[in-house]
């Protein structure tokens, strides 16, 4: 009867230790998981924030365009765009 006693022991033991290590295991998985998780969410906020910015940058440059070309004379427009927007070869 203690040998039987003893093996169940040690059976049991590492029953435990293989438990443990298993419930360590999975606990570390879902830590890492939260932590890719949440360092994806911060990255497509700084993406969205980055692409709000330069829509922003190019409202304005629209609008200081839109206002310097209503305050020329039609032939200053004509001339401007004839200067600086032609395409190069």
């Amino acid at each position: 009867m203690g040998l039987k006693m003893i093996i169940g022991l040690a059976v049991a033991v590492l029953a435990a230790i293989a438990g443990a290590f298993s419930l360590g295991k999975s606990r570390g998985t879902n830590i890492a998981e939260t932590k890719a998780d949440q360092q994806r969410t911060e990255e497509r906020a700084a993406a969205t924030e980055a692409v709000a910015e330069r829509r922003v940058e190019a409202t304005k440059g629209a609008r200081d365009v839109q206002q310097t070309v209503s305050h020329l004379p039609d032939d200053d427009v004509d001339r401007e765009l004839r200067e600086k927007f032609t395409r190069k070869t």
